[in-house]
């Protein structure tokens, strides 16, 4: 079979001058996506877990708190909290795992036209390599939602153990151990909203 070149080269010449002006130019790739999580924190070090706890309330978003917050997450309050006459007759402080820690969270957050907590972080009781037990002084600010001019002080001293899991810090145990004359602790807060969770 014979082909014949002489037509087929002045087409091939025309196909080119149409298709390269759509080839001068190189392609890149897009933006990557906007993240609206809000500064999301690195858990490198034991420290890191206040940090994001920190920009989770002042961005009024949970997602360093989830991410700081272990799979195996236990809360237990003061003596005075959990035999506090607003809690009689229930179970408000049992069984609290990372899941009612997020929903607690979340109500709170939800209720709360700002929140901002500020931790004062002591030195280590316990310092081993992948455990740290950390003495805290804490103070939670609430401003309502429903009644701006209403601002608490929830105050408090608790121990909280941080592990490190797969490589990232996160928070396992938050003990309230006393509280602050003239002040609700965090965990007492803790309580009242669980119940509205589940009365």
């Amino acid at each position: 079979m014979r082909i014949r070149t002489g037509r087929l080269v002045p087409f091939a010449l025309a196909l080119l001058v149409v298709i390269a002006p759509a080839c001068i130019f190189d392609t890149r790739d897009g933006a990557p996506p906007a993240d609206d999580s809000g500064d999301i924190v690195v858990l490198d070090s034991p420290e890191k877990v206040f940090v994001a706890i920190e920009r989770s309330l002042t961005n009024q978003k949970d997602a360093n708190y989830e991410r700081a917050t272990s799979e195996n997450f236990v809360f237990s309050p003061t003596p005075d909290d959990s035999l506090d006459q607003n809690f009689e007759g229930t179970q408000v402080y049992a069984n609290w795992t990372k899941t009612v820690e997020l929903n607690v969270l979340e109500l709170l957050l939800s209720d709360a036209q700002t929140t901002q907590v500020t931790f004062e972080v002591g030195a280590p009781i316990i310092n081993k390599t992948t455990f740290v037990r950390f003495p805290v002084d804490y103070t939670l600010r609430v401003v309502s939602v429903s009644s701006p001019g209403d601002t608490v002080d929830y105050k408090g001293l608790a121990e909280f153990d941080v592990r490190r899991e797969n490589g990232i810090w996160r928070m396992t145990f938050w003990n309230e151990t006393s509280t602050v004359e003239g002040a609700s602790t965090w965990g007492f807060l803790k309580g009242i909203l669980r119940l509205r969770l589940n009365p």
